[in-house]
């Protein structure tokens, strides 16, 4: 439901073994909301992004996801809650692109992973809003680097979870495809009321098409809307 908080971060301190933040991060982020992570190179937007999806441990603080507390959920039943694509995707060997979307649909089969007439439709669903239909049938190391990005953001999406994590999606794509991905995956978070929380160095872009930003910078994280973005001197900063 539009509107209904997915994703609850209370009193979080991430980092490695030293704190990345002097201030613990609270934010509520609602179904629907379509976010950009800002930050310089090293002030830990991978490093955060790491810890809402549990790979890392938090060094203080909670996380939860549609009212759960992520440290108590499963890692085959975290699949169903949150998603994630990180920033470099390598190569598989001996995997097509569309076997590569059609694992998104894992958490949802049985232990012989045979799909439903269902999980077929929403794959060839998303590879179709994607344009990956023509390259559906190739081989990941046939295709470049950025059709192999849309491919594993393909398959997050294939996995429908409420919580969706991308780390520069965009990286390696041109300017009009950075537009296209952010227009498809901005009306994805609105229709199909999913959170998207990405990292992005783009900032004008970024504040054209997100709901929300968050900026990561003198050890802080502070979440703004695109007009006080735009109107209150943090564009300007970041550019």
């Amino acid at each position: 439901m539009m509107g209904e908080v997915v994703l609850n971060i209370e009193g979080l301190v991430f980092g490695h073994k030293a704190p990345l933040v002097s201030q613990a991060v609270d934010i509520s982020v609602s179904a629907g909301d379509f976010i950009c992570l800002v930050g310089r190179n090293g002030t830990g937007k991978t490093t955060m992004l790491s810890t809402l999806i549990g790979v890392k441990k938090p060094l203080a603080g909670h996380i939860s996801i549609c009212g759960v507390p992520l440290d108590r959920i499963s890692a085959r039943e975290k699949s169903r809650y949150i998603s994630f694509v990180p920033s470099k995707v390598e190569a598989v060997l001996n995997m097509r692109i569309r076997d590569l979307i059609a694992v998104g649909r894992s958490p949802y089969t049985n232990i012989f992973d045979r799909r439903t007439k269902a999980d077929e439709a929403i794959i060839e669903d998303f590879i179709q809003k994607f344009g990956l239909s023509d390259i559906a049938a190739s081989m990941i190391t046939e295709v470049s680097d950025g059709e192999r990005q849309k491919a594993m953001i393909c398959r997050a999406m294939v996995q429908q979870t409420p919580v969706i994590l991308l780390d520069e999606p965009t990286a390696f794509l041109d300017f009009f495809a950075k537009r296209k991905l952010l227009s498809d995956l901005k009306k994805i978070a609105s229709e199909e009321n999913r959170c998207i929380i990405f990292s992005c160095h783009d900032l004008e872009i970024a504040a054209k098409y997100c709901s929300h930003i968050w900026l990561l910078d003198d050890r802080k994280l502070e979440s703004v809307t695109v007009d006080e973005f735009l109107n209150g001197g943090y564009f300007s900063k970041y550019q």
